[in-house]
């Protein structure tokens, strides 16, 4: 009885670490465009860069004068885009620029393979 115990947990733990397991895309941040950053006008006040760019994952509390639009794409391990974008505010709390840089192509990449399980030994 016991060894058909030890058996039997042997090839349980021996089948599932040949199982597969689906490991999601991950989608972190705010999604900037050029076309947003060309919308921005000096002397915007911060309601409506916020109605074009949407609320900022980052905003310092010790500092009102600027905001942080970060972007992250991975895929299971690899990652694949990150970008960073930070609007400037000046002491009357109107626009007065940004800095960061978009990738050449700011088209989800994530939708462009098909999701497949991947086989995973050992997790």
């Amino acid at each position: 009885m016991f060894r058909l115990f030890i058996t039997a947990t042997v090839f349980i733990f021996l089948s599932a670490c040949s199982m597969q397991v689906y490991k999601l895309n991950v989608q972190q941040g705010n999604i900037v465009t050029q076309d947003m950053l060309d919308k921005l006008k000096p002397g915007m006040d911060k309601r409506q860069v916020a109605y074009i760019m949407g609320n900022p994952v980052l905003k310092d509390t010790f500092s009102t004068r600027f905001w942080d639009y970060t972007y992250r794409t991975e895929r299971r391990a690899d990652e694949i885009k990150t970008y960073h974008i930070r609007v400037y505010f000046d002491q009357q709390e109107k626009y007065s620029h940004f800095e960061g840089q978009l990738p050449a192509s700011t088209e989800p990449e994530l939708m462009q393979e098909e999701d497949k399980p991947v086989k995973v030994f050992g997790d």
